[in-house]
């Protein structure tokens, strides 16, 4: 076993490129160590943890660039994160415990591909756009081209994520994340996700949806969008029935399973009322007020 340290993006290429067996690619580290300890004794590492490039967080235009490396809390502190992805924040809010959000990163959670990853479902309802450097060299995919089920990734071996991107906010625009997590924890930092809604909507200067994104997590392999309640979110003024139509749609979409934290029949009870939730708000931080409820 070996343990490397690289401290930039060409260090990163050449550590991956000289590995003989299997490589471990060690950033924050937070779920590795807990889930592959004997991986982690027999394998090479290369940490990546100090690359400045991993860890640059800016603005371009229209996007928000922030590299695989940067921490969940930064993402909770950095005003530029805030300004432009408040979802991002919402999430790093109730993002596991401040020692863990002060290693784990974005890039990490997306590569644990974990079905209840709280940043995961947050990052498809952004659209977000995934950066990495393969054997083939550097690729930009979609990110449900990247997260294809639990653990899995779809990227050939010894491939680095180095970047996401994600749509900055405008004018307009509203999101709002809520997790639900076992009731004997309910605001514990470490309670992972039994069901989750990430939702960022967009209005017109009328009032209308323009933009409807409603994304599960911890109720699908992988996260999933409910294209019906996107739908009847869709082209539509915010009244009490449209997001009561919404919130039952998400239903449609889901294919929770039977786990420690919670049954499928569960999940299902309870996703409708968390989407509501989360509708309600992001309709509320984009400045709607719903018809027939409150601001």
């Amino acid at each position: 076993m070996s343990y490397r340290v690289a401290r930039s993006l060409a260090e990163v290429e050449a550590g991956v490129a000289g590995a003989d067996g299997e490589l471990l690619v060690l950033a924050g580290g937070t779920d590795l160590m807990v889930r592959a300890r004997d991986r982690v004794r027999d394998c090479d590492v290369l940490e990546v943890a100090r690359v400045a490039e991993l860890r640059r967080i800016e603005v371009a235009g229209p996007e928000l660039v922030l590299g695989a490396g940067v921490t969940w809390t930064e993402c909770l502190e950095d005003a530029r994160v805030r300004r432009a992805c408040p979802l991002l924040g919402a999430v790093a809010e109730r993002f596991a415990s401040p020692a863990i959000r002060n290693v784990a990163t974005v890039g990490g959670n997306v590569a644990n591909a974990s079905p209840a990853g709280d940043g995961v479902a947050a990052l498809w309802a952004l659209d977000a756009v995934v950066e990495a450097l393969t054997p083939a060299g550097p690729v930009r995919l979609p990110i449900d081209r990247v997260v294809l089920g639990p653990g899995r990734l779809g990227l050939p071996p010894r491939s680095v994520l180095t970047a996401i991107r994600v749509p900055a906010a405008s004018p307009g625009d509203g999101s709002a994340f809520v997790k639900l997590v076992n009731r004997a924890w309910p605001g514990h930092p470490m309670a992972i996700s039994v069901a989750s809604v990430a939702a960022r909507l967009r209005l017109d200067r009328s009032g209308r949806v323009t933009l409807a994104r409603v994304v599960l997590g911890a109720v699908a392999p992988t996260p999933v969008r409910a294209e019906a309640a996107e739908a009847a979110l869709a082209g539509r003024p915010p009244t009490v029935a449209v997001v009561e139509a919404a919130a039952a749609g998400v239903l449609a979409a889901a294919r929770p399973i039977d786990d420690v934290r919670a049954g499928a029949g569960y999940r299902r009870d309870v996703l409708p009322a968390l989407a509501a939730r989360a509708i309600a708000a992001a309709l509320a931080a984009a400045g709607a007020v719903v018809a027939g409820g409150g601001r």
